[in-house]
């Protein structure tokens, strides 16, 4: 059943949204309109950032709150899905002024986990806890492909780079990779895992994919048109491994775990992986710009770190999310950076060059004489950034789905069979 949603958008004095609500939007900053059932606001300026709000009363109807769970860009940068736990995909045109809702695609049964496109732009697979995976046609509609075949949920779904096969990873402790050129026909189960799989990734040509378990490993695979072999597992992290990615030119991987680390591996010298350390809970997300010279890492911190992919330095932190960042991935071009999160929101963040290759200054220790005024100075600057998101880069779309109606604890019991 497809949810007309409103659309609250910050524009000037209050509004009303496609659904009758009121919303109050600051002013002088564009002018709102009404596109595909969602009112939206074209913004002048562009260091603030959109919010986006779908009816709360549909979403309580559903009985769940829509935590985004996955984000993933077209190759060409023009579009961003989103997958959330309300059994929703959400296809929006995205532009450096921010975005519109371009469809919403609905069918599945449970919390969507991931989501991915096509090399051409065409389809989206996504991935979800009803134990399927399906593929959608945004062209030409109509009823989408479900794959079927694993026991568990889908946790991740990835089409490959060049060809028409797509693979999923799974709570059955299995991979499977699927050609769609032949309706979803099953090409292989990849088994070696033994615990879920929470993530795989393709590397550039597609001749590799890596896979991340609960069982705290990382298993690199060599695939084909006729299936793949395990031929290296990567050992170092201390619990479950929640996302893995490659490098642009395949060299190295990137990877999140429950122990709180990223891990960089080298492919090429087998050398020990640089650990990065910072956040303060599990590491949810993590991605590679797309020159390769920055990893980008979300936690239950509710943080984005950036940090140097060649040594390991910290760069940054984007201050923003209110909840656990769930998702990352970078725009083709490397010019901005996509989040996903509990908190019902999506950020799009403008990434400069500079701070891609930059490293942090260190500030000088303050004379105790002047600590209180210090930090007094930091609690301003903290809540600053995090209104404005200008630390590492500018907040200039956010997608909220609507009102959470639990706690922190609540939601981490709710959510705690699956993510813990």
């Amino acid at each position: 059943m497809m949810i007309k949603a409103g659309l609250a958008a910050f524009v000037g004095d209050a509004i009303r949204n496609t659904n009758g609500e009121s919303v109050s939007v600051p002013a002088n900053r564009g002018t709102a309109k009404e596109e595909h059932g969602w009112k939206t606001a074209r913004r002048m300026d562009f260091a603030s950032f959109v919010t986006l709000s779908r009816n709360t009363n549909a979403t309580a109807m559903m009985g769940m709150a829509p935590f985004v769970t996955s984000v993933a860009y077209s190759y060409d940068g023009t579009q961003l899905a989103s997958g959330s736990r309300d059994k929703m995909i959400t296809v929006w045109d995205v532009d450096d002024n921010g975005g519109v809702v371009s469809q919403t695609l609905v069918g599945h049964s449970e919390w969507v986990y991931s989501v991915d496109f096509s090399p051409d732009g065409t389809k989206v697979i996504s991935g979800s806890r009803d134990m399927t995976a399906k593929v959608w046609d945004l062209i030409d509609g109509g009823i989408p492909i479900t794959l079927r075949g694993h026991t568990a949920d889908v946790n991740s779904v990835a089409f490959h780079p060049v060809t028409n096969t797509v693979a999923t990873g799974s709570d059955d402790n299995t991979i499977r990779l699927w050609d769609m050129s032949n309706s979803g026909a099953l090409i292989a189960v990849l088994e070696g895992h033994t615990d879920w799989v929470r993530t795989i990734s393709y590397n550039h040509d597609g001749t590799q994919i890596a896979s991340g378990s609960n069982d705290y490993t990382i298993k690199i695979w060599n695939v084909d048109d006729h299936g793949g072999t395990a031929t290296r597992t990567l050992v170092g992290h201390t619990n479950r491994v929640y996302s893995v990615a490659f490098s642009p030119d395949g060299t190295k991987i990137v990877s999140g775990s429950l122990d709180d680390t990223v891990k960089i591996w080298d492919l090429v010298h087998g050398t020990t992986p640089l650990t990065l350390e910072g956040h303060t809970g599990s590491v949810k997300a993590v991605a590679f710009s797309t020159d390769g010279r920055t990893v980008a890492s979300g936690s239950y911190d509710s943080t984005v770190r950036l940090w140097n992919a060649h040594d390991g330095a910290a760069v940054g932190t984007l201050h923003g999310h209110a909840r656990t960042v769930t998702s990352l991935r970078y725009s083709p071009d490397g010019s901005h950076l996509a989040s996903g999160s509990w908190d019902e929101t999506v950020h799009l963040w403008e990434i400069s060059s500079e701070l891609s290759a930059r490293r942090p200054t260190t500030p000088p220790t303050p004379p105790a004489a002047h600590a209180l005024i210090f930090m007094v100075a930091v609690l301003v600057f903290c809540l600053g950034y995090f209104a404005y998101g200008r630390l590492g880069g500018r907040q200039i779309l956010a997608r909220r789905y609507g009102r959470l109606s639990t706690t922190d604890t609540e939601e981490e019991v709710q959510l705690n069979q699956h993510v813990e």
